[in-house]
C-alpha cells in the first residue's frame, strides 16, 4: 500500500548492489495507516444520482472512444519504456513457483491474507510469436472453467496476440496446454466467458467476431514445450470488433456488448446483442437491445431478488460509460428498460457485480480515482431491492490511489482488479452497505498510482479456492487467499506502515523489491 505520506518519505542516496541492479537504501517507515480512508479525510463531494430517459445521443460511445484513445497512448508509452528499459514496472518476471506472504511480502509483491501459488507470463504460456499488430505482449481479461467429469480446473487467459489455456488443478505447478491466436490482429482488449463447457471470445480486434473453442478438448491435452496452438471449432461473425461478452449460464444467452463496427447492421449500436448458445458450438443470433446505445459491460441473471415485478425473469444490469442501466431481458424480441441512473461525478461507468441474493450492486468508475478531486480507489455501493429505483447508499473509499477496473463477488466477498493496487478482496457488510478490506496481493509493485498498469482481473469461483489474477504487464498470478484469516478480519480494520527505496541505476535484468510491509496497531478512525 502506498499511501499520500510516503511522497515525502526521503530515500538515502547511499546505494546497496542487488544483482545488477543498484538501489538506495530502505527510509524511514510511514505512518500506520487503515485499509480505508477514514471519514474526515473524504472531501464532502455531492454524489446524487438522477433518473434518465433512454438515450438519444450516445454519449457512453463518445466516452468509450476517449477512453480507448487514452489507454492506447499509454501503451505505446509503456512499448517505448519497455525498448528503453526504463519502465517503473522493471523487467517481465520469470515463471515462480509457491511463495507465501510473510511479513507483508510475498518475494517482491506486497500482500496480507494472499500467497502466491504460481506465475506464468505469456511465453510461458504459448505466446512466443507475435500476432499481427503485436509489439509486447500484455495480458488483459480472464476466465476459469471447470471440467465437470474430471474437477480439474483451468485458467483462460487473454493476451495481446491471443487466449492461452492453463491447467492449474495443481495449482503450484500450472499446465499450459494450448494457445489460440487471436482471428485477424492482435489488441489491448479480448475477453472470454464459459457456458456449457465452451469458450466464447471477443476482441476489439478489427473483423473478429467471435471465436468458439470447445473446452472439453483440453481434457486429454498435455502440457508439452513448446505449447501447441490451437484452431477455434467453429466463428461467429453477425459483428465485427466488440469491447466485452457477457453470459447467462442458466438460460445459455450471451450478450456482446460494445460492437461498434457499422459495417456489420447487427452491432446494437454497441448494446446487448443477444446470442442463442442452446448449440454450444453453433452460435445464432437472437436479439438485440439498442435503447441506451453503447454498453461496456454487464451482468445477466436470472433474478431471484425481492422485486416481485422481476422475480424470474432474466434482467441485465448494464454499465454504460456514464449510467447504470438495467433492462429486462426475458422477451428477447422485446427487451424493455426498467431504470437508468446516472450520478454526479461519474467519469466512466465501467463493471459491477451482484451480490448472491440479488440486493446489492457493487460498481466501479475507471476513470473518477483520475479525474476526480479525491484519487482513492471508489466502489459504489446500490440498493437494488428496487429495480426501477436503484438507490446509490456509499461510496467506499480504499486508502489506495488507484483505478479500479473490474470486480466479482463471491459469497460475502468482493475480489477487485484495481490496476496498479492489484488483487484487493473485501468483505461485503450488506446491512450496513459498506466494505472492509481483508486481503491484498498487490501484483504491480512497483508504485501505486491512479493509470492502467497492473491487475485487470480476477477470477475468484473454482471450488478449490484457488483464485486467478491477470496482469497487463506481467501475466497470469496463481494465488491462495488465506480465508480463516479473511474470516478473522472482516469485522475489524487493518492498518499497516510502508517503507520504500528506489532504485539508483539497474540493466534490467533483476527487478529487486522497492518496498517493505508491515502489520500495525489499527490508529483511530
Amino acid at each position: 500500500m502506498k499511501f499520500l505520506i510516503l511522497a515525502v518519505i526521503a530515500l538515502s542516496t547511499t546505494a546497496k548492489e542487488i544483482g545488477k541492479c543498484q538501489v538506495s537504501q530502505w527510509g524511514h517507515w510511514s505512518q500506520c495507516h487503515p485499509s480505508r480512508l477514514c471519514n474526515a479525510e473524504i472531501p464532502d463531494v455531492e454524489r446524487d444520482t438522477y433518473h434518465l430517459p433512454s438515450a438519444k445521443y450516445d454519449a457512453g460511445r463518445e466516452h468509450m472512444n476517449i477512453m480507448m484513445k487514452m489507454k492506447q497512448e499509454h501503451w505505446k508509452a509503456q512499448d517505448e519504456c519497455q525498448k528503453a528499459g526504463t519502465c517503473t514496472g522493471g523487467v517481465m518476471p520469470s515463471a515462480l513457483g509457491f511463495t507465501p506472504c510473510e511479513n507483508g511480502m510475498a518475494d517482491r509483491y506486497p500482500c496480507r491474507n494472499v500467497d502466491i501459488l504460481s506465475f506464468l507470463n505469456p511465453a510461458d504460456m504459448g505466446y512466443i510469436t507475435m500476432a499481427p499488430g503485436d509489439t509486447f505482449a500484455k495480458g488483459n481479461d480472464m476466465w476459469g472453467w471447470t471440467d465437470p467429469e474430471t474437477e480439474d480446473e483451468y485458467a483462460i487467459m487473454g493476451l495481446t496476440g491471443g487466449t492461452a489455456f492453463v491447467r492449474i488443478t495443481n495449482p503450484t505447478e500450472p499446465e499450459p496446454l494450448a494457445f489460440m491466436y487471436t482471428r485477424t490482429t492482435a489488441s489491448i482488449w479480448r475477453d472470454m466467458k464459459v457456458i456449457d463447457n465452451t469458450a466464447y471470445i471477443v476482441s476489439e480486434a478489427a473483423d473478429h467476431g467471435l471465436q468458439v473453442f470447445d473446452l472439453l478438448r483440453l481434457r486429454s491435452m498435455k502440457a508439452t514445450q513448446p505449447v501447441p496452438t490451437v484452431e477455434p471449432d467453429s466463428t461467429y461473425s453477425e459483428f465485427g470488433n466488440a469491447h466485452n461478452i457477457v453470459a447467462n449460464e442458466e438460460t445459455k444467452f450471451l450478450y456482446v456488448v460494445g460492437a461498434t463496427n457499422g459495417d456489420y447492421p447487427k452491432n446494437c449500436k454497441g448494446g446487448l446483442h443477444v446470442i442463442d448458445v442452446k448449440d454450444r458450438l453453433n452460435p445464432q443470433y437472437a436479439g438485440c437491445f439498442d435503447e441506451d446505445g453503447y454498453v461496456h459491460d454487464a451482468q445477466c441473471v436470472n433474478y431471484h431478488g425481492p422485486d416481485n415485478h422481476y422475480k424470474g425473469r432474466e434482467i441485465c444490469f448494464c454499465y454504460n460509460e456514464d449510467t447504470f442501466t438495467i433492462v429486462d431481458v426475458h422477451v428477447k424480441n422485446n427487451m424493455q428498460l426498467v431504470s437508468k441512473i446516472g450520478y454526479i461525478g461519474y467519469q466512466y461507468t465501467h463493471q459491477g457485480w451482484l451480490t448472491e441474493d440479488h440486493t446489492i450492486a457493487l460498481m466501479d468508475d475507471e476513470m473518477d480515482e483520475m479525474d476526480d478531486p479525491v484519487k482513492n480507489t471508489k466502489t459504489y455501493i446500490w440498493d437494488i431491492t428496487d429495480l426501477a429505483n436503484p438507490v446509490l447508499k456509499r461510496t467506499f473509499f480504499s486508502a489506495q490511489e488507484a483505478m479500479d477496473h473490474n470486480q466479482y463477488v463471491k459469497g460475502e466477498y468482493t475480489y477487485q482488479a484495481n490496476y496498479r493496487a492489484g488483487l484487493r478482496i473485501l468483505h461485503i457488510d450488506q446491512q450496513n452497505f459498506d466494505l472492509n478490506e481483508v486481503a491484498y496481493l498487490d501484483t504491480y509493485p512497483a508504485d501505486t498510482v491512479a493509470l492502467f498498469n497492473g491487475a485487470w482481473s480476477t477470477y475468484p469461483y473454482f471450488k478449490s479456492g484457488t483464485v486467478t489474477a491477470s496482469s497487463s504487464d506481467y501475466g497470469l498470478f496463481v494465488v491462495r487467499p488465506n480465508y480463516a484469516a479473511m474470516e478473522d478480519q472482516k469485522k475489524k480494520l487493518f492498518s499497516e506502515k510502508t517503507r520504500t527505496r528506489s532504485i539508483v541505476s539497474c540493466s534490467g535484468v533483476v527487478d529487486p523489491q522497492l518496498e517493505g510491509h508491515l502489520a500495525c496497531e489499527n490508529p483511530v478512525c
